[in-house]
């Protein structure tokens, strides 16, 4: 166990090293390029000693978004083991958003920059990042409607931050692809059309459109590595780990075949549940099949489970909700966690109640309606983020499975 600790220290600490480096770049190389740029635009030692200072006080408010982020695991999938991939995404960013100002006034393609940011950290971030980098786009343009150009593209990024977020593992995008980018037609055509021009002319929408045309070739080609670097990537993982005849589901089996079927049955009911309520299957199934797996190791400790689960490189999320069902300190919140809670109840009591007679005939609604009672005032659910309807689903799904539980006699 000490030497458990000692790894995980060391592993905390190295990984804190490795922020702190990218935070300190994010915060020199936000105020060395806007300073730089500012020069080169033509601005004076005033006004670009100005620009830079909102810089940095945007990259300070970034960065202060990203550590709260880290502390609160607010990190969309994996993004928190991998925040190199926001400080390139960002970067990035960075010298478009010093280079858009050469482009006309409509020609900016924020949109992908907005959604970009966001895929890899999170809404929150995504938000405050596109913000700054287009506040310093703004700075150094010049002309009286910088303020315009602002908010026609904060609009446009916001509402393609929002209908994004709606995104999980299905990644079905195509609906919102489609609208962020009407809606960024729509705010630069009203850009166009009101503070642009004077009379309407076809012409006018040449540069939306153009602006169009590059956003969504922009968003096809980060989408594409998105899903590639994350989305089948861990699919591929959960195909393994959700096998049973994995090696590591094998392992308990040869340790305790009492314990490996009790997983079966368990991950079998979480994976029904997690269907039923639009939640990511694989991470509850997975979880079902390895929240008894450190019995393979003696106890069934959240020390012995977590020290299996990184050496098996299992991802971020199952880790987190074992973690929150198996460590006593911690609090049941997300709903994964709670699927996990009663079917693993419900297989262990049916279990128990064949073990003593195999031929009992058993109520089954009225055992799964003893248990959801004992554990709503057991106050082990009071901090969860199921709906009461979400839990009324899972007890009808739970009594819905009398058949199968008359195969565990």
């Amino acid at each position: 166990m000490e030497k458990t600790v000692e790894t995980d220290n060391k592993m905390e600490n190295t990984g804190h090293i490795g922020r702190r480096i990218q935070e300190a770049l994010l915060f020199l190389l936000t105020g060395a390029g806007t300073g730089a740029a500012a020069f080169l635009y033509g601005r004076t030692l005033i006004e670009a000693s100005g620009i830079v200072i909102l810089a940095l006080m945007g990259a300070c408010g970034l960065l202060f978004s990203v550590e709260q982020s880290v502390q609160s695991d607010g990190f969309l999938f994996d993004n928190k083991e991998h925040l190199w991939r926001f400080t390139v995404i960002y970067l990035i960013c960075l010298a478009g958003s010093i280079l858009f100002p050469m482009l006309p006034a409509g020609g900016w393609p924020y949109l992908a920059v907005f959604i970009g940011l966001m895929l890899f950290s999170n809404q929150m971030i995504g938000i405050f990042s596109g913000a700054v980098l287009l506040m310093i786009s703004c700075l150094l343009c010049s002309g009286t409607d910088s303020y315009i150009r602002f908010f026609v593209y904060f609009t446009g990024g916001l509402i393609g931050i929002i209908v994004f977020s709606y995104v999980n593992v299905s990644f079905k995008v195509g609906l919102p692809l489609l609208i962020s980018l009407m809606v960024q037609t729509v705010c630069l055509s009203i850009q166009e059309v009101l503070y642009v021009n004077e009379t309407l002319k076809a012409a006018m929408f040449l540069i939306p459109v153009v602006n169009l045309l590059v956003c969504l070739i922009l968003l096809l080609v980060l989408l594409k590595y998105f899903s590639f670097s994350i989305i089948y990537k861990n699919r591929d993982r959960y195909m393994d780990i959700n096998d049973p005849e994995c090696p590591l589901l094998v392992e308990l089996k040869n340790t305790s075949k009492e314990e490996y079927y009790h997983a079966i049955h368990t991950a079998y009911l979480c994976d029904r549940i997690a269907k039923r309520l639009k939640l990511d299957d694989a991470v509850v199934k997975a979880c079902g099949y390895y929240h008894r797996i450190g019995t393979v190791r003696g106890e069934n400790s959240w020390e012995n489970v977590q020290a299996i689960l990184e050496e098996n490189n299992f991802p971020q999320r199952v880790r987190d909700i074992l973690r929150e069902y198996i460590d006593k300190t911690e609090i049941m919140v997300s709903k994964e966690t709670i699927v996990l809670l009663f079917s693993d109840t419900v297989i262990a009591s049916v279990n128990y109640l064949f073990s003593k007679d195999p031929k009992i005939q058993l109520d089954y609604s009225k055992i799964i309606e003893g248990i959801f009672k004992k554990r709503m005032e057991s106050g082990m659910i009071d901090y969860s983020d199921l709906t009461f309807g979400e839990l009324q689903e899972m007890k009808n799904i739970l009594v819905e499975e009398k058949l199968y539980y008359d195969f565990l006699r």
